[in-house]
């Protein structure tokens, strides 16, 4: 599988994980080079638009993504 295709323009990782750059690179590892379709940053920029994607929306957080992307009514 390619890398993401924000990899090297999310600010997740260029503001959020710049003070931590071993658990910034494990992160990128699993969800931008191996499996982005997972990220739940990419499946809020997929869903909504890239303008839309919270700053501070980590990867890992579905459930938070789940409830944003909930059906209304």
């Amino acid at each position: 599988m390619p890398d993401c295709e924000r990899l090297a323009t999310c600010p997740f990782f260029n503001d959020r994980m710049s003070k931590m750059p071993a658990m910034a690179d494990l992160v990128k590892e699993h969800y931008c080079r191996q499996h982005f379709d997972q990220c739940a940053r990419y499946r809020v920029m997929k869903a909504l638009g890239p303008n839309l994607v919270p700053r501070d929306l980590y990867p890992s957080q579905h459930e938070r993504v789940d409830l944003m992307l909930k059906p209304k009514g």
